[in-house]
C-alpha cells in the first residue's frame, strides 16, 4: 500500500515538472517572438517594396496607352491577359501597367472627392476618356497588377485590403502631392501607373510615377 502511494505521488510530481517545463511566460506584445508570427504592418510592408519592386515592375511592364487604344478602343474589357494583364482570383476585371508621355491636361477636377485630371493622348482622336487620379482613390489596380503580391500570402481579407489602402496612401504622399500644385489645364504630364479595365470607354490611371512638364 505504501509503495503504491509513493509511486503515485512520484508519478504526479514528475508529470507536474514535465508540464511546468513546457510553459514559457511571454510578455504581452511579444507573442510573435515565441510563435514566429509578427504583427502585420501594411505601411511598413508597402514602404519596403515601393521603390525596389512596385515601381520597377510597373515601368518594366508598362505599355503605351496609345497602343492599347489602337487595338482595343471601345472594347477595353476584352483585352484579357494581353499586355501582361493580371487578375487576382477575387477580381472581376484585368489590371494593366501603362505609360503615357507628353499628354496634355485638358480638364482638372480638384474639387470632387475622387479628383482627376483628364488627359489628351497624343495622336488619339477617339471617344475613350483617359484620366489620372489625383484625389482619393477607389480601386486596387496597383496591388492587383503586381505579380509578386498574392492574396494567399496574407492572413486574411483585412490584411489584403490594408495593403491596398497603404499603397494608395503612398501614391497620394509620394507621387501626387509633390506635383499637385502644378497640375493645371494646359500642362503636360508623363506618367506610369495602373488601371483596371472595368469600362470599355474609360481608362482611369492610378499613378506610381507622375511628372509635370
Amino acid at each position: 500500500m505504501a509503495k503504491r502511494l509513493i509511486s503515485t505521488v512520484l508519478t504526479v510530481v514528475m508529470a507536474a515538472v514535465l508540464l511546468t517545463g513546457c510553459v514559457k511566460v511571454v510578455k504581452i506584445g511579444h507573442e510573435g517572438d515565441l510563435t514566429g508570427q509578427k504583427e502585420f504592418n501594411p505601411g511598413d510592408s508597402v514602404e519596403a517594396i515601393w521603390d525596389s519592386e512596385v515601381i520597377p515592375e510597373c515601368e518594366k511592364k508598362a505599355v503605351d496607352v496609345s497602343d492599347i487604344l489602337a487595338k482595343y478602343d471601345g472594347k477595353l474589357t476584352e483585352m484579357g491577359e494581353e499586355f501582361d494583364g493580371l487578375k487576382t482570383k477575387a477580381a472581376s476585371y484585368y489590371n494593366y501597367a501603362v505609360r503615357l508621355e507628353g499628354a496634355k491636361i485638358t480638364k482638372v477636377d480638384k474639387d470632387s472627392f475622387y479628383g482627376t485630371v483628364t488627359l489628351e493622348v497624343p495622336g488619339y482622336t477617339g471617344k475613350t476618356v483617359v484620366t489620372c487620379q489625383i484625389g482619393k482613390y477607389k480601386n486596387s489596380s496597383i496591388r492587383d497588377d503586381m505579380s509578386f503580391i498574392n492574396f494567399s500570402d496574407f492572413t486574411n481579407q483585412t490584411e489584403w485590403g490594408q495593403v491596398n489602402t497603404s499603397m494608395l496612401e503612398k501614391v497620394e504622399e509620394a507621387v501626387v502631392k509633390p506635383v499637385y500644385d502644378d497640375l493645371a489645364e494646359g500642362a503636360t504630364v508623363n506618367l506610369v501607373g495602373c488601371f483596371t479595365a472595368d469600362s470599355n470607354d474609360a481608362i482611369v490611371i492610378t499613378p506610381v510615377v507622375l511628372e509635370v512638364k
